[in-house]
């Protein structure tokens, strides 16, 4: 009975965690803007995840968790990246900050 709670818990977990990047991802690629995004914390997530992948290779090799931690690092990319781009190659975003003031 405690697995298949702990089951439970990791797949509400694992659904709410991607559902949760999607609307970042969706509104950078919509706006071609990520000017308001911080490198530095999306850097810290990447880095973040990595360490817990470490961890999980070394302690708890188990594939559904470390299935789970590969998507999310994945997500956590994604972001990254395209922030990354988007603050480097648009100079629309900037035009039309400079227009809203």
């Amino acid at each position: 009975m405690k697995s298949v709670i702990a089951l439970i818990f990791l797949s509400v977990y694992t659904i709410l965690q991607f559902v949760a990047y999607m609307p970042q991802i969706i509104k950078i690629l919509r706006t071609k803007c990520a000017d308001d995004l911080s490198m530095l914390s999306w850097l810290t997530w990447v880095l973040t995840d990595l360490c817990y992948l470490g961890y999980i290779l070394l302690e708890t090799p188990e594939i559904g968790i470390m299935s789970v931690t590969v998507l999310d690092l994945l997500f956590i990319i994604t972001v990254y990246i395209l922030t990354a781009y988007y603050q480097k190659h648009n100079k629309k975003c900037k035009r039309l900050k400079k227009h809203k003031r």
